[in-house]
């Protein structure tokens, strides 16, 4: 939760002492996708506000304040840019309801 203190989902390249990883351009980015992907495991992990949390940034972020949510972007950068808009990758976030009905089965059990 340390890249815009989670306000924007999580960045892909992150070093030890916080700051963002700029010796690539993928590491600087926010990918819709995988930010989804990773929430869904914190759900498998039983890591749920977490996971809201960061799947919440990254949603804000498209349809709050760039609005994009029909045309969700690919990545994201910390600071007005973006690319590859109408991607597939963040269909991904069917993966969090799927884990969010696993964890509900499980718990039923």
């Amino acid at each position: 939760m340390q890249f815009r203190n989670g306000t924007m989902g999580a960045v892909n390249g992150m070093m030890p002492d916080g700051r963002v990883d700029d010796i690539t351009i993928q590491s600087e980015e926010v990918w819709t996708g995988v930010v989804y992907g990773l929430a869904a495991t914190m759900i498998h992990e039983g890591m749920i506000d977490e996971a809201f949390k960061t799947a919440g940034g990254i949603y804000h972020t498209v349809y709050n304040r760039i609005g994009l949510g029909f045309e969700t972007p690919e990545a994201l950068y910390a600071e007005k840019h973006y690319r590859a808009i109408g991607y597939m990758r963040p269909l991904s976030i069917w993966a969090m309801q799927h884990a969010w009905e696993q964890r509900k089965h499980f718990v039923d059990q």
